[in-house]
C-alpha cells in the first residue's frame, strides 16, 4: 500500500518486475483492500468483495471494478 498524491494505492510487483497499481478503496463502501498472497487478489476486509490484479471484480457485493493507477518509476 502506498500513497500517490494523497490517495491510497494498492500496488503489486510480479516476478518480471511489472508493477500493477489500483485504487485501494473498495468500490462497495470504501474500505481499504488488502492483498491476498495465496489467491493473488485484492480482498476487502469489510464485506468480502474480491478483485483481480487487473482491477476487475471477482466477487461482490462490489459491482464496480477498482480503477487502474499509472505508476511511473522514479526519475534518477
Amino acid at each position: 500500500m502506498v500513497r500517490v498524491d494523497g490517495h491510497a494505492v494498492a500496488a503489486f510487483r510480479d516476478s518480471d518486475g511489472t508493477v500493477t497499481a489500483v485504487t485501494a478503496r473498495c468500490t462497495h463502501l470504501g474500505c481499504i483492500v488488502h492483498f491476498n498472497e495465496a489467491e493473488r487478489t485484492w480482498d476487502c476486509p469489510c464485506h468480502g468483495s474480491r478483485f483481480a490484479l487487473d482491477e476487475h471484480v471477482i466477487d461482490g457485493p462490489a459491482t464496480e471494478d477498482l480503477s487502474a493507477v499509472v505508476v511511473e518509476p522514479p526519475h534518477r
